[in-house]
């Protein structure tokens, strides 16, 4: 096994033949070398399985237990692939997580600082990614958790624990492709994920949210699958040869937003922003369901601004339910980016969302003050409202606005 070429943390690299881990504490003057010795042990707690550390600290989590093969200039990411750390003693301290990877691998961290009061725990995502450059072979890459607290004295270490896993890096690879699709190829918005498997085991090495994914992959076997409202509907296992493009089509059968668009409309005496229209499609090739609410969510500059009630449909039915809404923010149209994203839930519980269509404002939303965004409605959108209300016989739905703190 090729031993790790290079210590990369948050505080770790090299400085001068000295771990960024004893240059951060030195530097700050919290504590001097001869403690930082029993650190030279750590490599004693990267083990195969959940680790346990003085003054309370504890890892679980299944990175572990992950077959990491990756080719170069790819990465594996995925909520599968975890840490969980824990405090089971009986004060709080504070975590610092750090990791140790090749040259050429770097490792991402969802937390790397956080403070754990007794008996809390805090799941940490893990990411791996590989360049280009990264020199193919196997390595041991590892995840550690250090607590900490502040005293008189500055930072006092009080343990630490670890995981290892193995990672292959590859030369060759190939890409993969898989597409969530209605019946009739309409693309829909659904979790994708794909598992590579190795010795009848999946390994999730891949996962989108847009029900869109694209992966480079090594060569192998794979198994793909689409998620609704939690529920897999679809899957296939497939092979990958090297150099090979594949694409997998993940036919759902589900209830979906089949259309989304964002159309702003001006004043015409003062060219001024009156208000966006929300027009979009609920199609339902499922089954009848009794009790369904469609949901705006308004963000500005990426921080929530609302959440408004748009229609309750009781029930909604098998085939298509067009409707459209204006909206003007409660606070009225102030300069930024707007986000709009529209959520389904059936019997009260989140099931079905689009993807963010983006509208910007500028200049009091004077007309051609801002670039609209995603704002526009496309022709098959408009055609598909307009079918949907002729098929209900011409009567639309009775659109509630309600906000919500």
């Amino acid at each position: 096994m090729t031993t790790a070429a290079q210590s990369t943390t948050r505080f770790s690299t090299t400085k001068d033949g000295v771990s960024m881990n004893w240059h951060y504490c030195l530097k700050r003057g919290v504590i001097g070398f001869a403690p930082l010795i029993p650190l030279l042990l750590l490599a004693s707690l990267f083990v195969a399985a959940p680790a346990q550390a003085a003054g309370g600290l504890a890892m679980s989590g299944s990175f572990y237990n992950q077959g990491f093969e990756i080719p170069q200039g790819s990465s594996v990411s995925a909520p599968s692939v975890y840490v969980v750390v824990f405090n089971q003693g009986d004060e709080a301290f504070g975590v610092r997580m750090s990791w140790e990877a090749p040259v050429g691998v770097n490792i991402t961290l969802s937390d790397d600082d956080f403070t754990l009061g007794p008996g809390e725990q805090q799941k940490v995502l893990v990411g791996v990614e590989v360049s280009h450059d990264a020199a193919p072979g196997e390595y041991e890459i590892s995840v550690t958790a250090e607590s900490y607290k502040q005293g008189g004295d500055g930072i006092q270490v009080m343990g630490a624990a670890g995981q290892s896993a193995t990672l292959v890096v590859l030369g060759d690879s190939a890409s993969v492709t898989a597409q969530a699709a209605s019946p009739d190829g309409e693309p829909v918005v659904a979790t994708v994920r794909l598992f590579k498997v190795i010795d009848d085991r999946n390994y999730e090495v891949a996962y989108s949210e847009t029900g869109t994914l694209d992966a480079t992959v090594a060569p192998g076997s794979f198994l793909a699958s689409a998620y609704v409202g939690g529920e897999k509907l679809a899957e296939e296992s497939f092979n990958v040869a090297t150099g090979e493009e594949k694409t997998v089509t993940l036919t759902v059968g589900t209830i979906y937003f089949e259309g989304f668009g964002i159309v702003p409309n001006y004043h015409t005496k003062t060219g001024e922003l009156a208000f966006a229209q929300i027009v979009y499609t609920v199609r339902n090739l499922y089954q009848p369901v009794a009790d369904a609410e469609i949901i705006l969510l308004v963000t500005r500059d990426g921080a929530s601004l609302e959440e408004i009630s748009l229609a309750t449909l009781s029930p909604l039915d098998i085939g298509r339910a067009g409707l459209n809404y204006n909206y003007i923010p409660s606070g009225g149209w102030v300069d930024g980016s707007y986000g709009f994203k529209l959520q389904l839930n059936l019997d009260g519980e989140p099931y079905a969302t689009t993807l963010e269509e983006q509208f910007d404002v500028s200049n009091g939303g004077a007309a051609g003050g801002g670039d609209g965004g995603g704002g526009g409605v496309s022709a098959a959108l408009i055609v598909g409202i307009a079918a949907a209300v002729l098929a209900a016989g011409g009567i639309g739905y009775l659109l509630v606005r309600r906000r919500r703190a």
